[in-house]
């Protein structure tokens, strides 16, 4: 009875009755889904056509228009030219300065050099010697001392020569002469005085011989001279300056590269700042330019005339140079405003109202914030100084530009 009573369904339903109402529930829960999916798969597509077959807006032109400005803060406009419009945000960024003419003295570039030789006193009058930097140069100098000694040797020797033969020749002229009125008289007879003749003409021979080999000698002394000069000259040496020099001058070796050889001339001044004498200055001048650069470094060597009155250098010292110290009327512009581009440096030059010209110029040693302008400007002129710079992008395209770029176009 138990068992039977377990068996029978909830609220003493049948359950027949039971699992009808379950299959009815779950068949109105598919028919539900279904009904869901159909409904967001109508919605979907329905979207889709409209985005599909929907007309495009146009653009509103005149709204746009209205918006744009008129012209750009910075443009370029032509060849080298660079428009700025007047109240924009480079104006609180950028100055202006005018190029300025003064008389200096500061040197037009710095190179650094050494002492390649001292004249050293000797212990007596005429007993000075040279001392160099390295032994190398102590041998071309020593080979070419001996060239000159043998030149001098030479020279001397075919002056002797010279008058031996013109005495030979004289004495057998006198000789033949003597013979010749001799066998007018009857004295003598004509075979000595043949034999005589011999003599004068061999004399003549030998005379000129001995002449020929005593100049081949002072040529061959003057080769081996020029030889050893050479030699000289490619240790940066002057063998015109060894000869003149006194004690109280110093010879000082400095490389200048190839870009800036158009700054150096011979007989400028300059001064000098060597590392182990400090608060001593030197002073001198270019005394000659080698004649040829160096492969290796594309430099040039330049020989500089020091004067020590103290007899303080020594062969080998380092010194700061500053070439070119004559008083000269130079100009110079702020070193913010130089821009470096490519291989020349360029300036912002004013061409009209808020109109710059990129212009090329020629520049040397900065000195307290300024730039010394070597060529490219002229005094007066107006230049962007300080926020340059800013520019250098424009001042790139602007060098870049066609020639048949129009005012307010872009290359």
């Amino acid at each position: 009875m138990t068992d039977r009573l377990k068996d029978l369904p909830p609220d003493g339903a049948p359950s027949g009755q039971s699992s009808s109402a379950a299959r009815s529930s779950t068949l109105w829960k598919k028919i539900g889904s279904a009904s869901q999916f159909v409904i967001a798969l109508v919605v979907t597509l329905v979207f889709l056509a409209y985005l599909l077959f929907a007309p495009s807006s146009k653009p509103k032109t005149e709204n746009s228009d209205a918006t744009r400005p008129a012209a750009e803060v910075v443009e370029v406009i032509g060849p080298g030219l660079i428009r700025v419009q007047p109240g924009g945000p480079f104006d609180s960024k950028v100055t202006t300065a005018a190029v300025r003419q003064e008389t200096i003295t500061d040197p037009l570039m710095m190179v650094t050099g050494r002492v390649a030789a001292s004249l050293r006193p000797g212990n007596g009058k005429g007993n000075d010697f040279w001392q160099f930097d390295s032994p190398e140069v102590l041998t071309a100098h020593t080979d070419w001392q001996k060239a000159l000694a043998d030149i001098t040797y030479a020279e001397t020797q075919i002056i002797q020569v010279k008058q031996l033969a013109a005495a030979r020749l004289d004495a057998q002229k006198q000789v033949v002469a003597r013979l010749e009125k001799l066998v007018s008289a009857g004295t003598d007879t004509p075979k000595d005085l043949a034999a005589e003749k011999a003599n004068l003409i061999q004399a003549e021979i030998t005379g000129r011989k001995e002449t020929h080999e005593a100049e081949t000698a002072v040529r061959v002394a003057k080769r081996a001279e020029a030889a050893s000069g050479k030699l000289l000259q490619q240790s940066g040496l002057d063998p015109e300056l060894l000869k003149s020099a006194t004690s109280d001058i110093d010879i000082v070796l400095a490389d200048v590269p190839e870009g800036r050889l158009n700054r150096v001339k011979i007989g400028q001044a300059c001064r000098a700042n060597f590392f182990g004498l400090p608060d001593e200055q030197f002073t001198g001048k270019v005394n000659s330019i080698a004649p040829a650069l160096s492969k290796e470094r594309r430099t040039l060597r330049v020989l500089f005339a020091i004067n020590d009155l103290k007899d303080q250098l020594r062969p080998g010292m380092f010194a700061e140079i500053g070439l070119g110290t004559d008083p000269r009327e130079t100009l110079l512009v702020p070193a913010d405003g130089v821009l470096h581009i490519g291989r020349a440096e360029y300036v912002l030059c004013a061409a009209e109202a808020n109109v710059w010209r990129v212009t090329e110029v020629k520049i040397g040693e900065t000195r307290n914030g300024d730039v010394e302008v070597l060529s490219g400007l002229k005094p007066g002129e107006k230049i962007v100084g300080k926020g340059a710079i800013l520019f250098k992008p424009l001042a790139v395209r602007a060098l870049q530009a066609p020639s048949s770029t129009v005012a307010g176009g872009h290359p």
